[in-house]
């Protein structure tokens, strides 16, 4: 469901794209008059259908039909793997929009996956945020958070998350934190390391559909809670950002392979070898 694609028909009434154009995919197509919807909350569509869910078939096929209102023209400058990183990155820019930050505050970002390379990424170029922490179990993203933007990467392996922030903020903690791997361990350390009146972004999605933590240090701290569904109207600025220099995601693409060995790029991703951030599926050898 993170799609980058060409163009190849249209129906009689689209005047926005043309054949050849290439174009990015959003994946969530949104009933568009509900409640939500005419606010402008599309991302919170309770009728949405998502490719790639069941019932919905997802971009692994050579060609598929999709409304026009939700492709978005590439500019010249970018292409199909910057189209894919859209989705990544403007989950990122939402859960930014949604935490409302300071330039000069700290922030935390728990998983360094690629959503979690792009929350970091964007603090550092676009939020004027003074201190960012990282924290990840695997080697090869650790390096990649630093790269990406994060003063300091907590192994946590080998180390304890909460007392090493407390010490990186001399007993303060973070002003947000951001939740993008969503396991027990994360959304606990995320209570406990952010600062009195601090911000817990959760995007991360656990698999159990439960998220524990101690309340009464929630609460003693007044923090506040925003959870990340998807992404609203970030394409446009996405590209925007892509297309000035001011964000340059595309190392976190480290593996292109084609369509015949998709199975192969699940199992790359799954078991996280060979250095694998983010596998891309090409269809251009076929």
């Amino acid at each position: 469901h993170e799609i980058g694609a060409t163009v190849v028909a249209t129906a009689a009434d689209v005047e926005a794209l043309s054949v050849g154009d290439r174009v990015a995919v959003e994946a969530a197509h949104h009933c568009g008059v509900c409640e939500w919807c005419l606010k402008g909350y599309t991302n919170l569509c309770p009728q949405v259908r998502f490719c790639g869910l069941p019932g919905v078939e997802g971009a692994l096929r050579e060609y598929m039909a999709w409304p026009a209102h939700l492709l978005y023209k590439l500019p010249p400058e970018l292409d199909h793997t910057d189209a894919v990183l859209a989705e990544v990155i403007g989950i990122g820019l939402h859960a930014l929009d949604l935490a409302h930050l300071r330039a000069g505050t700290t922030a935390a970002v728990l998983g360094a996956g690629p959503i979690g390379l792009g929350i970091i990424h964007l603090l550092r170029r676009t939020c004027g945020i003074h201190f960012i922490i990282g924290s990840e179990p695997v080697r090869e993203r650790q390096a990649a958070a630093l790269r990406f933007g994060a003063d300091e990467v907590i192994d946590v392996q080998h180390e304890d998350v909460f007392q090493r922030v407390m010490t990186l903020t001399h007993g303060r903690g973070v002003d947000a934190v951001f939740d993008a791997a969503g396991v027990d361990e994360t959304f606990e350390q995320a209570v406990k390391i952010a600062a009195p009146g601090g911000k817990v972004i959760v995007v991360g999605i656990p698999e159990n559909d439960q998220h524990p933590f101690s309340a009464s240090a929630a609460r003693r701290k007044g923090l506040t809670f925003r959870f990340v569904r998807r992404s609203l109207h970030t394409y446009p600025r996405v590209f925007s950002l892509m297309q000035k220099g001011i964000i340059d995601v595309r190392s976190m693409v480290t593996h292109v392979m084609p369509f015949p060995r998709v199975s192969d790029a699940y199992d790359l991703v799954d078991n996280y070898q060979d250095g694998v951030i983010k596998a891309v599926i090409s269809f251009d050898e076929i």
